[in-house]
């Protein structure tokens, strides 16, 4: 039952992968497009790694720690998408 759950669960993250890339041939503007496929990738890949703690639950220090990173570095690079693309202050400031 547990193979199976995490099967299940890996299927559910490699389709988010898809359905992210998939949409950046739509008509959305580039940080739409690269905030969509960000926000799939991340959970996708969170998802995927939870399958990887159901199916080999021992490695589970692993496993946490490579979530945590995933979490982080996912949320912090959207962050910094979206301060890059964000329409320009006047006169440079904030």
């Amino acid at each position: 039952m547990r193979l199976i759950a995490a099967n299940v669960v890996v299927g559910i993250g490699v389709f988010l992968w898809i359905w992210g890339a998939v949409h950046l041939t739509g008509k959305k503007s580039c940080l739409w497009k690269i905030h969509a496929l960000g926000i799939a990738d991340t959970v996708g890949s969170l998802l995927i790694l939870v399958g990887a703690l159901l199916y080999s639950a021992e490695n589970w220090p692993h496993i946490l720690l490579a979530m945590g990173a995933v979490a982080f570095w996912g949320t912090a690079f959207a962050f910094v998408l979206a301060r890059l693309g964000g329409s320009p202050t006047k006169g440079g400031q904030e």
